[in-house]
């Protein structure tokens, strides 16, 4: 047997079967930084960092509070940490805001304050010469919208279809234009320099046009698992070219649904999660989910309805925003999310999820040992899959399998531990590193008997790789029953 000792107690993690199958994310801010263990023990699995509000001592303290949490709790949990990106905004309007008026016509000029009512100033550059005449113009979470009638010089003469309030600093939307902002910014690489300094697991990349805009950021970060977030229409056009560049997607409601029109939301967040399933790649459903719970401790029934549906969806994880992070209510908000994901895993409708198929153009030993390990499972209602993995990547292919059971994945790098925390289905437990297949199999037994994940007896699939300790080698499937002796010889 290995002498090394695992960092993590593993011992001490006690297996939680209340735990959903699906993901919690809840971030992490003002309302429950002093909170963290109860969020862990109401069913967060991933913890949220938003580097758009705060400062770096903030979010160094948040991070540390987390970690300090999980090894108390003896639970692995991740840590994302969501960068600003190159949001659209308003610049300074005369008066600080302005009522539009549907009719009225205004111009629109590169800048970042105005005086002048008539001319409202945007903050970024580029705009003149990508959009064009009958172009929306969306601002204020699309309260507002523009349309585009002509150029006069420096500016562009906008016509206002729907009138309301707009204010400084409000987002701006470009819902017909290709235009894009350069990914990273120079903030957004001040805030990778952070996020690697704290060592964190998943990086979310707002405002994703195309996957050369991941590429430039993996470059920076190629430690971290990305996570593009789709909240621009572009995206869209590009989704095949994104989902190859990055290792996970978040459906960000808020943005996206101001560049498409709201009544495709709906279809665009199935579309999304089913082409991310499809492609192995794991998926959060974000923003508003239970956005009531700001304030009130109880969800409404239509949120109740958006999770269950996102559930349904077969999305590996849902995220709440300022539910946690403000909110009055953050451990109530996690624990209303937890009960919902558990009701839908135990309906007759969730475990007849369509099954993806396998990946033709990743014709792989792990790929097709994910593939004959989770058919098994489901021929023989075996309820575990037990895998030693050394990178994570034989687990997120059994995941997109969504099993009627759990991935009990056993690693021996605290960076793959954590990089699991967010794949469906999949309890990640950190183990010793051994040298032969005996004796993984021994130390597995031990690990799981010890956190009460499984029993004496019970009936289980081994998947592994030989020879130990290789990236990308699993070959290896073994129908098991807890506490037998094996021999490879």
């Amino acid at each position: 047997m290995s002498t090394s000792e695992p960092v993590l107690n593993y011992a001490s993690a006690r297996h939680d079967d209340t735990r959903p199958a699906t993901k919690i994310v809840a971030t992490i801010g003002p309302a429950s930084e002093d909170r963290v263990i109860a969020l862990i023990d109401a069913g967060m699995a991933v913890a949220r960092i938003n580097f758009s509000h705060g400062v770096d001592d903030d979010h160094r303290r948040r991070v540390e509070k987390v970690r300090t949490a999980a090894r108390l709790k003896g639970q692995p949990i991740g840590v994302l940490a969501d960068i600003q990106g190159p949001k659209l905004r308003l610049g300074q309007i005369a008066g600080g805001q302005a009522r539009l008026e549907a009719g009225q016509e205004l111009r629109l000029v590169e800048g970042a304050k105005s005086n002048d009512p008539a001319v409202i100033p945007l903050n970024f550059t580029g705009f003149r010469d990508t959009v064009k005449p009958q172009h929306r113009v969306l601002l204020a979470d699309a309260a507002v919208e523009l349309v585009i009638v002509g150029v006069d010089g420096e500016f562009l003469v906008a016509r206002v279809q729907r009138g309301g309030v707009i204010a400084d600093r409000k987002g701006v939307h470009f819902p017909d234009s290709l235009l894009t902002a350069e990914l990273p910014t120079a903030q957004d690489r001040k805030h990778i320099a952070l996020a690697q300094e704290l060592g964190i697991d998943f990086l979310g990349v707002s405002f994703v046009s195309r996957a050369s805009d991941l590429e430039r950021i993996r470059d920076l970060a190629p430690s971290m698992m990305l996570v593009a977030k789709i909240e621009r229409r572009t995206a869209l056009d590009d989704l095949r070219g994104i989902l190859e560049a990055t290792d996970g997607v978040m459906v960000a409601r808020g943005d996206l649904g101001v560049e498409v029109n709201l009544e495709h939301l709906p279809l665009v967040q199935k579309h999304l999660i089913a082409e991310s399933v499809k492609a192995g790649k794991f998926v959060i459903t974000a923003t508003e989910m239970l956005e009531s719970m700001v304030h009130a401790s109880r969800p409404t029934r239509a949120e109740v309805t958006d999770v269950a549906n996102a559930v349904l969806d077969g999305t590996d994880a849902v995220m709440l925003s300022a539910e946690t992070a403000v909110g009055e209510h953050p451990v109530e908000a996690v624990r209303a999310m937890a009960r919902i994901a558990r009701a839908v895993e135990t309906s007759p409708r969730y475990q007849q999820l369509s099954r993806v198929p396998f990946r033709q153009n990743e014709p792989t030993f792990s790929n097709a040992t994910a593939l004959a390990a989770a058919q098994a499972a489901e021929a023989l209602k075996i309820k575990k899959i037990i895998c030693f993995t050394e990178t994570g990547n034989t687990v997120r292919l059994l995941s997109r399998y969504r099993i009627a059971g759990d991935i009990i994945a056993l690693t021996p790098s605290e960076r793959t531990l954590h990089a699991m925390t967010i794949l469906s289905h999949v309890r990640p437990l950190l183990c010793a590193r051994e040298t032969s297949l005996e004796d993984m199999l021994h130390e597995a037994q031990t690990v799981l008997v010890q956190s009460g994940m499984c029993a004496h007896g019970e009936e289980v699939i081994f998947v592994a790789g030989v020879p130990p300790g290789v990236a990308r080698s699993t070959n290896v499937m073994k129908l098991h029953r807890i506490g037998e002796q094996t021999r490879f010889q």
